[in-house]
């Protein structure tokens, strides 16, 4: 198993992370499955100006695409900020409550 294509099975686990609008089954494994197939999809001729994806645009594995896309980026961005301020105001709180109890010891 390449650590590509394991990369990739780790996404396709952590979709509902990555998606939190749409709703997926939970995963019965909670490690990687031993046997499994990789496909490619083929583009039909009959479908050569509607949906098919240019060869600059088409990515090799499941991360690239996601690092590719703009909108996922932009949400990936948000989520990290919000968590960024998050985090911020639990230190603040935590620092202000130990100087609150270093003031009381001292006392």
């Amino acid at each position: 198993i390449t650590p590509e294509v394991e990369n990739d099975l780790k996404i396709i686990q952590m979709r509902s992370v990555l998606d939190s609008k749409h709703f997926y089954k939970k995963n019965d494994l909670k490690v990687l499955p031993k046997y499994f197939e990789v496909g490619k999809v083929l583009d039909s001729p009959a479908d050569y100006y509607h949906n098919r994806i240019p060869k600059k645009e088409r990515k090799r594995t499941i991360v690239e695409e996601l690092l590719a896309d703009a909108e996922f980026q932009k949400k990936n961005k948000k989520k990290y900020k919000e968590i960024m301020i998050q985090r911020s105001k639990t230190h603040y709180k935590a620092h202000r409550v130990a100087k609150r109890l270093k003031k009381k010891k001292n006392k």
